[in-house]
């Protein structure tokens, strides 16, 4: 009976010594990892963001530029189906996301802005001036021309043009006699307050062939103005001649 006991020591003993394995290990009571938490170890994700659905309405852009605008902020688990024929946009994922993406298209989908675009053409040259003094409307620009260069020193008003634009459209303008501006609005920035044209094109007119007016393009360009800032560009040299066609731009934002 004694021995009994004895054996039953023994074993107990040894049990009690025995290590064990780290996998059956009971957690602490003082540490508990939740999901999400920060100091949950690497590989353990916590809840996936929920999924929402919104349908946006496009009133006045292109369903498509919209689809190119909101792309980016998508998420992993975010989709956009697009419905051109009813003007909409449906847009699955964060509710956070989501707002990001309506905040977007508040900024960007605004009624087309207005635009008073003023054209004029100066022809300067070189050598005696033979011109009477500069109208008033064109002396800031020969300050400007003379402090560019020194070469030209007699300049006389061709043209005088100006029209009412619209973002997104095209317009035209007769400036003088002979030559006629071509442009389109392509964008409007109210935060940077820049005009975007594109294209811009001038135009000479050219001996009538049969009774039909015919323009040659002298210049082919996109412009990119800031609201009401004069721009001055070279629109042509004359060849073997000591002339050139300068034209000044000036676009201004008008209030809606």
């Amino acid at each position: 009976m004694n021995r009994c006991r004895l054996l039953y020591a023994a074993c107990a003993l040894v049990a009690a010594l025995l290590p064990i394995p780290a996998g059956d290990a009971a957690p602490s009571s003082g540490s508990r990892t939740l999901p999400g938490d920060p100091s949950a170890p690497d590989g353990a994700a916590g809840p996936a963001a929920p999924i929402s659905a919104r349908v946006f309405t496009i009133r006045y852009r292109s369903v498509d530029d919209v689809y190119l605008l909101i792309s980016p902020y998508l998420g992993p688990g975010g989709s956009i189906r697009t419905q051109p024929h009813q003007k909409t946009i449906t847009v699955a994922d964060t509710p956070e996301t989501l707002g990001a993406i309506a905040r977007a298209i508040a900024a960007y989908d605004v009624p087309p802005r207005s635009v008073a675009v003023s054209v004029q053409l100066i022809l300067a040259s070189a050598g005696p001036a033979q011109a009477p003094p500069a109208p008033p409307p064109i002396r800031g620009v020969i300050e400007k021309l003379s402090a560019l260069s020194t070469r030209w020193n007699d300049y006389r008003m061709v043209g005088d043009a100006r029209v009412l634009g619209t973002e997104g459209e095209r317009s035209s303008l007769r400036v003088g006699d002979d030559y006629r501006v071509d442009f389109r609005i392509e964008q409007v920035s109210e935060e940077a307050r820049t005009i975007r044209f594109k294209p811009f094109e001038l135009s000479h007119r050219e001996l009538p062939v049969e009774g039909n007016e015919r323009y040659s393009s002298v210049m082919n360009t996109v412009l990119n103005l800031r609201d009401s800032q004069l721009f001055i560009v070279g629109a042509s040299k004359m060849e073997h001649s000591n002339r050139a066609l300068f034209m000044t731009i000036t676009a201004a934002l008008q209030q809606p």
